[in-house]
């Protein structure tokens, strides 16, 4: 019984023991390949870096410039061809202004982008703190590439991206990465390269990357790193939409004061009533209020803009009906009016900002029964910004 036991030890040692090996063969390889970078402890100094230089694409080369924070915050501002491409990433979530989707403002990015951002906001390679970060190492091989002795990392990141990267098994810098990026938002596998590794305050960095995915070819090549550079985290705010910041004198918090049109042709006082006005977005200014004019009413309003038409359009929610109403328009000397005039219906509604201020702005409300020839007055807001 006892040579039994011995035997089904020894079988199952046999079974760990490539998988223990092949831990510490990676944990080795890791310690290497940081000390080959200038040392864990001279990177555990480093809170940021910026990196300038040229980047190509679609054969265009122009300047760049790129933050990347050890906690993950990554901002660049780089030309992609023809177009000016900004990103912004704080860790978790981020955004672009990426021409070449026909988006010109600001956007959110998608889950592959994400992945994408948190590479590049990498200052160093994925390895670096990988397992406070909760990322996962395999080694699978050693063998050749195109001549070069090299090690085979398989690298699974937090989000379950996976990844295959190739150290040079001579100085233990990365020759080679297989991972998931994205082109036009969408993903799709790549290839990246690195080369020319210099010393900066006794880092060493790969001054050139290039990185190939279907037939597109990206290269970048650093000509300038700054060690823990003074970095704006304001850089990383959403910034809004241009043609919607031209609103942002109704962001705030207001005391309003509400007036009907009587049947005399005068203002009757509908009381007081407080209004809160948000930026919901990078492109939609949103108002929520309730008013009484018989019964209470609250009411949402959304500010937009569309560019199939060139105007802007306010879209109305209120709970009583449930109705939704949208309504066209745009400034005019400093006066904004919007209507629903292109809707089919027997009577129309204006809405009109004026005597806009600092301090306040005026809303009232016109119909027309007449096909928008001539408007009646129905109500008034009359806006004064809260304490």
């Amino acid at each position: 019984m006892n040579k039994k036991i011995y035997q089904l030890v020894i079988i199952c040692l046999a079974l760990c023991l490539p998988n223990v090996i092949f831990a510490e063969n990676a944990e080795s390889i890791i310690a290497k390949h940081i000390e080959a970078h200038g040392g864990l402890k001279n990177w555990n100094k480093v809170e940021s870096i910026k990196v300038t230089g040229q980047f190509t694409a679609f054969s265009i080369e122009k300047d760049f410039m790129a933050y990347k924070n050890r906690s993950g915050e990554y901002y660049a501002d780089l030309q992609l061809g023809k177009h000016q491409v900004i990103e912004a990433f704080d860790g978790k979530e981020g955004w672009t202004i990426d021409p070449w989707q026909e988006i010109t403002y600001a956007r959110r990015i998608n889950t592959g982008e994400k992945n994408v951002f948190s590479q590049k906001a990498e200052i160093l390679t994925p390895f670096f703190d990988y397992k406070e970060k909760g990322h996962k190492v395999e080694f699978v091989a050693k063998e050749k590439l195109e001549g070069l002795d090299v090690f085979v990392l398989k690298l699974t990141r937090n989000n379950g991206k996976e990844e295959k990267w190739y150290l040079d098994a001579n100085t233990y810098l990365e020759y080679k990465c297989e991972s998931k990026w994205v082109d036009f938002a969408q993903e799709l596998p790549s290839e990246t390269f690195f080369d020319d590794f210099r010393k900066v305050d006794g880092l060493v960095i790969p001054f050139f990357v290039e990185r190939t995915f279907w037939q597109r070819d990206r290269l970048m090549q650093i000509e300038n790193v700054e060690i823990n550079p003074t970095f704006d985290n304001k850089l990383l705010d959403m910034p809004k939409r241009e043609e919607i910041k031209k609103l942002a004198f109704l962001e705030g918090k207001w005391d309003v004061k509400m007036e009907a049109m009587s049947r005399r042709g005068t203002w009757r006082s509908m009381g007081q009533t407080l209004s809160t006005i948000d930026f919901a977005s990078t492109s939609v200014l949103q108002e929520k209020i309730k008013v009484e004019r018989t019964f209470p009413i609250n009411i949402t309003l959304s500010y937009t803009y569309n560019d199939n038409c060139g105007k802007y359009r306010i879209s109305l929610l209120e709970d009583l009906s449930s109705s939704f109403e949208v309504f066209e328009g745009d400034f005019s000397d400093n006066i904004f009016v919007f209507d629903n005039a292109g809707e089919k219906m027997a009577t129309f509604t204006q809405f009109t900002l004026s005597d806009i201020g600092d301090e306040g702005f005026t809303l009232t409300r016109r119909i027309s029964r007449d096909q928008g020839k001539t408007w009646q007055d129905r109500d008034k807001f009359t806006y004064t910004r809260s304490e």
